[in-house]
């Protein structure tokens, strides 16, 4: 094991305290992987910090913003952060054994020269994680930490979710699917509570936190992939996160489907029990969709839920698949993120993850609605080429929903 060290040298509690319990999170599922986090600080009020105090009482510390949940986990790290006073230099100790370093703020080409460095004498990785100028800051921070894993420790991880794939498939083969995203039109499917028919539902995103359309739908696939909303440290986050439990307790058919990489921090906040009902994919920069997931067990890497994890396992299981609540917008309107259902509601909690990760949302939202349109027509292309049938029952902005638009609602 190795330490992980955190540059640049923190000059207030505020900041430290920010990172601090950023890592808590990004860290919980690998606790035992690292010797310690090492956090420099450059404050006047060094003599005053008790690093152990504010991981056993961490409530009277941690942000409002913060997934409150982390108040919880903090106690575990005591023992494995090491804060450092730090004047001129790093003590040579705290290099002498590192798996990386997180570069918490990177506004500084002065400052980058030293994990750089670092980097070519000691072999270790760098984390640009500086959530002011790094769009995928959190994404970067879970493949850090994933990292801390063995190979044959990631192999077992993938033979896990691709064995409980198997399992569930042999429930869901052949059944004609429901797939539903959380465009504003699926508050019109709730509304007038449309049945879809006698046919296996998925729900994706936040839907799961909207009891009343889980009860209405009954899914019994539940997906998502986002590493800030879903995968992050904020309120927003926390509050998925625990709604996604409670719906995977309250239904025993209700089966969770993400990303590879994020299924240790799911398994982190669930109940043993629950485990064998989470389950991850692998993705890749294949240019190819691969829509069969008996074959190869991974998704093509795109930036939109329904292309890289929703349709990718509808089209293994079904040869039958009707598409809802895909809204996309007019590219007049590209500017900021697409409308969701219960549109006020879903803006208000979504505000703490444009105060912890403005990076984030700093994006070219009509580059990637352009690129979402022509992923979902390469996806569907190969779908019916391959005898697959697929309809969009509600109105839709996106071209190759559009053409397949079957009105039922």
């Amino acid at each position: 094991m190795a330490d992980v060290l955190f540059w640049p040298p923190f000059p207030t509690r505020e900041r430290l305290h920010d990172q601090l319990f950023r890592s808590v999170w990004h860290f919980l599922p690998f606790l035992t992987k690292f010797d310690r986090l090492i956090f420099p600080y450059a404050g006047e009020d060094y003599m005053l910090l008790d690093i152990d105090q504010v991981l056993n009482i961490p409530k009277v510390f941690l942000g409002k913003d913060y997934d409150p949940a982390i108040g919880e986990y903090a106690p575990r790290f005591q023992g494995k952060v090491k804060l450092v006073q730090f004047t001129n230099a790093l003590p040579p100790d705290v290099t002498a054994n590192l798996h990386g370093v997180v570069v918490w703020h990177a506004g500084s080409a002065d400052l980058n020269a030293v994990p750089n460095e670092l980097a070519a004498r000691t072999g270790c990785e760098i984390c640009w994680a500086d959530p002011t100028l790094v769009q995928q800051e959190t994404l970067g921070l879970i493949k850090f930490a994933l990292g801390l894993s063995l190979k044959d420790e990631i192999d077992r991880l993938l033979s896990n979710s691709v064995y409980l794939f198997f399992e569930h498939l042999k429930r869901w083969k052949d059944r004609p699917m429901s797939v539903f995203g959380n465009g504003p039109t699926l508050q019109q499917v709730i509304e007038k509570q449309f049945n879809p028919g006698p046919t296996l539902r998925a729900v994706c995103n936040s839907t799961v936190t909207d009891a009343r359309a889980m009860a209405h739908l009954k899914p019994e696939i539940a997906f998502a992939g986002d590493p800030v909303q879903h995968g992050g440290a904020s309120l927003y986050a926390g509050k998925f996160r625990a709604d996604l439990m409670s719906a995977l307790n309250a239904d025993p058919n209700l089966v969770f489907i993400t990303q590879l990489g994020f299924v240790p921090y799911f398994k982190a906040v669930a109940p043993p029990a629950l485990h064998t009902r989470i389950i991850g994919v692998g993705n890749n920069r294949d240019p190819q969709f691969n829509i069969d997931l008996t074959e190869k067990f991974y998704s093509a890497a795109t930036a939109n839920i329904f292309t890289m994890l929703v349709l990718p396992v509808a089209f293994t299981i079904s040869k039958q698949v009707d598409i809802y609540g895909c809204d996309g917008q007019e590219f007049a309107k590209a500017t900021k993120p697409w409308a969701h259902a219960n549109e006020g509601d879903y803006m208000g909690k979504m505000a703490v993850t444009h105060r912890l990760h403005p990076a984030f949302w700093q994006r070219n939202f009509a580059e990637e609605l352009t690129s979402y349109y022509g992923d979902m027509e390469d996806i569907i292309a190969v779908a019916e080429k391959k005898g697959i049938r697929v309809r969009n029952i509600t109105p839709s902005y996106v071209p190759a929903l559009a053409k397949r638009f079957v009105p039922n609602v």
